[in-house]
C-alpha cells in the first residue's frame, strides 16, 4: 500500500513531537508499505544522517522523505511567536502542492497527518480526497484560569493561544473541513475528542499521542531499594504551562519530618527564574536544578529516582509521563486532560484541579503518602511499567491498524507491498520540494 504521511516535525534522534513524526513514518514502512513522508527542513541533518546509517535496512528503503520548504521571508518571521503559526500554515499549503504532484505518479491509498498534532491547525491534505487519518491531535485542553499565578506571561502564552485558536476555527475553514472529511480522528484527550465532535468529526477515537521505542524499556520491572529520603523528579522544558512553581509551592507544604529531594531537569525560556523560585519557597537545600539533559540520558535519570512529580496545567498528555512509567516510576500529577485519560489509577496519585490552595495542598499530601509507603510505591511503579509496555511503537501501530478495519482501502493495511530486489542496497529516497 502507498501511504502519504504529513510529519512537519520528524526527527529520529529526539523525543516528543519530532520523535512521534519519525516513528509513525518508520512503523508504516515496517509493515511493508511504501511511505512518502512530507517533512519540514528544520531537522534535515538528523534525519538524513539517520537514514544514511540505515541505508541497508529494507524499512529505510521503503521510506521516501520529501522536504518541503517555505519562502525565506516566512522563515525569517519564525523567530517570533506569530511567525511559528505562519510558518506552519504556509508549510501545509506547500505540502499540499507537493502531495498533488506525487499523487499523479503514486496514487496513495491512505493519508495520515501525524505532526503537528494540532486540532486547530488542521491539515490541508483533506483536499486530496483520499482516506485521511488525522492525529493523534490535541488542542481542546486549556489551562485553568484560576491557576494563572503559576504561569508567568499568561496573556502571551494562554490568552493569545486561545485567541489564535478561535480565529483559526472561526475564520479559516481548514480545521473544520479537516475534521469533517477525515475518515478517523485520533484525539489525545477527552477535551479534544469532544471539541472534534462538536466541529463535525464523523468518527473520533481516544488515542495516546506519544509512544516509546522498545529499546527504551528495560527487560523487566526495575526494583528500587527504599532510601533515607524520597527522590522526586520533575522533567520538562521550562515553559509557563508546565507550572513548576505549583510543584515548588506544594513541596514547601510537605510536613517537616518528611525527607525528600527534588531534581528538576529541563531548560527553556523560564530558566533564569528557577533559582529565584527555589529560594522563594525555601527549598534551596531540597531542590536541585540540573538544567537540560540529553534525551538518551533521560532513562538513567529516571531509574535513579523514586517518584515522578509533574503538574503541567496544559498538556495533551506529556511524553515524560510515558518515559517515567517505562522506567517503573509511580506518578504524582493533576487529574485532568491526558493524564486523567491515560495514566492508570493504579500507577498514580492524580490530584483534583479545584483551587490553587487545595490542589497544591493535595500534591503535598501525596508526597507525604508515598514517602511513608515504599511498598505502595513499588506496586504503583510495577503498574506503570506494565501499562507502558502497551504503548511501544509496534503496539501503537497494531492498534492503529485495528482502527482502520472498517475503512474501504484498496489493500488491507497488513498486506506488505511486493518490492523488486535491487542488485545493490538502495539509498533511502530523499527529495526536496520548494
Amino acid at each position: 500500500m502507498n501511504v502519504l504521511l504529513s510529519a512537519y516535525a520528524c526527527n529520529p534522534r529526539h523525543g516528543g513531537e519530532s520523535g512521534n513524526g519519525f516513528h509513525w513514518a518508520w512503523e508504516h514502512a515496517q509493515q511493508g508499505h511504501q511511505v512518502w513522508c512530507l517533512v519540514s527542513t528544520f531537522e534535515r541533518e538528523d534525519l538524513d544522517s539517520y537514514l544514511a546509517e540505515h541505508a541497508h535496512d529494507p524499512v529505510a528503503q521503503r521510506l521516501h522523505v520529501v522536504y518541503v520548504s517555505v519562502a525565506a521571508w516566512v522563515l525569517f518571521l519564525y523567530r517570533w511567536q506569530f511567525g511559528v503559526y505562519l510558518h506552519y500554515l504556509v508549510w501545509q499549503h506547500q505540502a499540499l502542492r507537493q502531495a498533488r504532484l506525487l499523487e499523479r505518479e503514486v496514487n496513495f491509498d491512505l493519508v495520515h497527518h501525524a505532526t503537528y498534532g494540532s486540532l486547530q491547525m488542521g491539515s490541508e491534505l483533506w483536499r486530496l480526497g483520499k482516506p485521511l487519518i488525522f492525529g493523534p491531535v490535541g488542542g481542546g485542553q486549556r489551562a485553568p484560569k484560576a491557576f494563572r499565578r503559576y504561569m508567568p506571561g499568561w496573556f502571551k502564552t494562554e490568552t493569545m493561544r486561545d485567541a489564535i485558536g478561535w480565529l483559526l476555527m472561526t475564520l479559516s475553514p481548514n480545521a473544520r473541513q479537516t475534521l469533517r472529511h477525515a475518515a478517523l480522528v485520533l484525539a489525545g484527550n477527552r477535551e479534544t475528542a469532544d471539541l472534534a465532535r462538536r466541529l463535525g468529526a464523523r468518527r473520533v477515537e481516544l488515542f495516546l499521542d506519544t509512544g516509546l521505542p522498545e529499546s527504551f524499556y528495560g527487560r523487566q520491572y526495575a526494583e528500587r531499594a527504599a532510601g533515607p529520603e524520597l527522590r522526586l523528579l520533575w522533567l520538562a522544558r521550562l515553559y509557563p504551562r508546565k507550572a513548576l512553581p505549583l510543584v515548588l509551592e506544594a513541596l514547601a507544604q510537605v510536613a517537616p519530618g518528611v525527607r525528600f529531594h527534588l531534581t528538576v531537569i529541563g531548560d527553556g525560556p523560564l530558566g533564569p527564574l528557577v533559582p529565584g523560585w527555589i529560594a522563594k519557597y525555601g527549598l534551596t537545600d531540597r531542590v536541585t536544578w540540573r538544567g537540560e539533559v540529553p534525551w538518551p540520558l533521560i532513562q538513567g535519570e529516571m531509574l535513579a529516582h523514586d517518584v515522578f512529580l509533574f503538574g503541567s496545567l496544559r498538556d495533551s498528555f506529556a511524553s515524560q509521563f510515558l518515559e517515567a512509567m517505562a522506567c517503573g516510576l509511580p506518578i504524582i500529577t493533576l487529574n485532568h486532560q491526558g493524564a486523567r485519560d491515560f495514566i492508570p489509577d493504579s500507577a498514580a496519585i492524580k490530584v483534583p484541579v479545584t483551587t490553587p490552595e487545595a490542589t497544591s495542598a493535595a500534591l503535598a499530601r501525596a508526597v507525604e503518602q508515598l514517602a511513608a509507603a515504599p511498598r505502595r510505591r513499588a506496586a504503583m511503579g510495577r503498574a506503570a511499567y506494565e501499562y507502558a509496555l502497551t504503548q511501544t511503537w509496534p503496539a501503537r501501530a497494531a492498534r492503529f491498524r485495528a482502527l482502520l478495519g472498517p475503512l474501504a482501502l484498496r489493500q488491507p493495511l497488513t498486506a506488505p507491498v511486493a518490492l523488486p530486489t535491487p542488485a545493490a542496497p538502495a539509498q533511502p529516497a530523499v527529495l526536496a520540494a520548494g
